[in-house]
């Protein structure tokens, strides 16, 4: 949406909450707008028009742009509607047709199948820690999401930019060789031809002895 639509939003906002000091300043207006302006204008105002209607306090960017995603984004599966898909696929291809049960899945939820494995998860013989182990990955993987779909594109950018700037990167390390300094001599190399005689002698004897000869 352009500043102008923006502005019509927020003659919207002000006039609903008169008692509020919401958007009282330019430097208000120029914040809101540019973390509101990349929603197209049809999809804020409907999404205004709702938390006008719902709630008596006035919104903040975050609510907005919230009910804005719900508009646009196809939403994400509840843990238990996720966990449904999986049981079903596994109830009707089993792990013998993969490629079949994953078409049936959304993106998140074949993507944390495929951490747990889907051959584990259909042989498994304890689906109450497969539902609790599946629900962990999810719930975290679902929020994660929500958050992103909430985010403009030049905030996501500039954090995975910050991201790469500021967070360690894995040290990977040598693993050290054991240096021998010495070479290792076999010990049958020091001894004479009696020697290696009366020693192979010795360990036939003891074969017989442990044998019952």
């Amino acid at each position: 949406m352009d500043k102008q639509q923006f502005a019509t939003l927020a003659i919207g906002i002000k006039s609903a909450y008169p008692a509020s000091k919401i958007l009282e300043d330019n430097a208000s207006m120029d914040f809101w707008y540019a973390m509101l302006k990349d929603m197209p204008y049809e999809i804020a105002e409907n999404a205004v028009m709702e938390h006008i209607c719902t709630s008596i306090y006035p919104p903040n960017i975050a609510e907005i742009r919230k009910l804005c995603v719900e508009r646009c984004q196809r939403p994400v599966l509840s843990f238990d509607e996720a966990w449904g898909v999986v049981q079903r696929a596994m109830s009707t291809y089993g792990w013998y047709h993969p490629q079949e049960a994953f078409e049936t899945m959304d993106e998140l939820t074949l993507s944390v199948v495929k951490n747990l494995g889907w051959s584990r998860l259909c042989q498994s013989e304890n689906p109450t820690a497969d539902r609790a182990n599946f629900r962990e990955a999810y719930e975290a993987k679902a929020k994660a999401a929500q958050n992103s779909y909430q985010l403009p594109k030049f905030v996501a950018h500039n954090k995975a930019l910050l991201q790469e700037q500021y967070v360690p990167a894995i040290e990977t390390k040598e693993v050290q060789k054991i240096e021998q300094n010495e070479p290792v001599h076999d010990v049958r190399d020091s001894l004479t031809e009696e020697q290696l005689a009366e020693r192979a002698k010795m360990i036939e004897e003891t074969k017989r002895r442990i044998l019952g000869g």
